[in-house]
């Protein structure tokens, strides 16, 4: 189920490249989409990121993070998190729109707590 649910994220969101299911350690559950991004990777080292950015703002008392976005030349990386320490990182082309990919993030996250739970 898992599966399908980060296929049909990816088939809905324009320009969504690829994206991976994470634990909390960064480690992948599962994922989907462009296979020559290398995402084991890129996943466990933004997860790295999401978790001191979630540490800071908690310092500083600045409220729940609800998503960092990674704007890079290539591209952006739009990772979020789903529940307890899993997170979802998705992987756009420079010219995907972002309230979309949002609402694609939003309604996968829903699939992933009904699997995990």
């Amino acid at each position: 189920m898992i599966d399908k649910i980060l296929q049909d994220l990816i088939a809905e969101v324009n320009g969504a490249r690829a994206v991976i299911f994470l634990d909390g350690d960064g480690e992948s559950i599962a994922q989907a989409g462009d296979s020559s991004v290398d995402l084991k990777f890129l996943g466990a080292w933004k997860e790295i990121h999401f978790d001191h950015i979630k540490e800071i703002t908690e310092k500083l008392g600045l409220g729940t993070v609800q998503a960092v976005l990674f704007s890079l030349e290539h591209g952006n990386e739009l990772i979020v998190p789903v529940v307890d320490e899993y997170s979802l990182l998705l992987v756009l082309s420079p010219y995907a729109g972002l309230p979309e990919a949002m609402s694609g993030v939003q309604k996968a996250i829903e699939g992933l707590k009904k699997d995990i739970s």
